[in-house]
């Protein structure tokens, strides 16, 4: 179980070794935790479109903090789960992405010849882990777009790569990497794990030097 007094202490350091926020994506964070949402909220939103969070991941918005610092460019809001669209259409489209909560996010493994050629990711890392790679089946749109059923989107890496967490289906609780092309990477069994990989990571304080001289260099 997370706790924010933790947690911050260990932003804290991060943020003093990268005081300009020159660290990919960490300008839009800053090393800083939003403040927690109410449980109130979560059970209203969890009643309205029949879903129930993953316990860790509830736990962490409710008592840590709703997003904020996280990988990359953070994690969203889930307060912003209910933002209204700019234009009917937008509101069309965010309602159905909310009412797709309930329904099981349903995989099945990506056959190497489907790398590269139908998905983004690379051959050569799909050849080192082959398991941890998968297709969402029968989810179209009208639009031949892949739907979102059961994968609430938790942030983004940049560009077309986002991270979200499954919270309906077989599969509750893991969170993947997809290219939004409907090819998704397992890159951890729950939220708790993939969160700890991360504030392990900015912990790491030689290799978190080591990259964030990289990132300075490339400016």
């Amino acid at each position: 179980m997370f706790k924010r007094e933790e947690i911050e202490k260990i932003l804290l350091q991060a943020e003093q070794l990268d005081p300009e926020y020159e660290m990919f994506g960490v300008s839009r964070h800053q090393y800083k935790l939003n403040p927690p949402i109410t449980k109130e909220f979560v059970h209203r939103v969890e009643e309205r479109y029949n879903f129930q969070l993953p316990e860790d991941y509830f736990q962490f918005i409710t008592e840590v903090g709703d997003g904020g610092a996280g990988p990359d460019y953070g994690i969203y809001q889930f307060k912003d789960f209910l933002r209204k669209g700019s234009s009917p259409g937008v509101e069309k489209f965010y309602e159905a992405y909310r009412c797709s909560m309930a329904k099981p996010f349903i995989v099945c493994p990506m056959e190497s010849e489907e790398v590269e050629y139908d998905y983004a990711f690379s051959k050569e890392a799909y050849e080192k882990n082959p398991e941890k790679y998968f297709v969402e089946i029968g989810n179209s749109d009208e639009y031949g777009l892949c739907d979102t059923n059961g994968y609430f989107v938790l942030g983004t890496h940049g560009c077309q790569w986002d991270f979200g967490l499954v919270i309906s289906g077989e599969r509750r609780g893991q969170v993947f990497d997809t290219d939004n092309e409907g090819g998704y990477m397992l890159v951890a069994g729950s939220f708790s794990e993939f969160y700890q990989e991360w504030l392990d990571y900015i912990q790491d304080i030689e290799q978190f030097q080591k990259e964030l001289e990289m990132w300075r260099n490339i400016k």
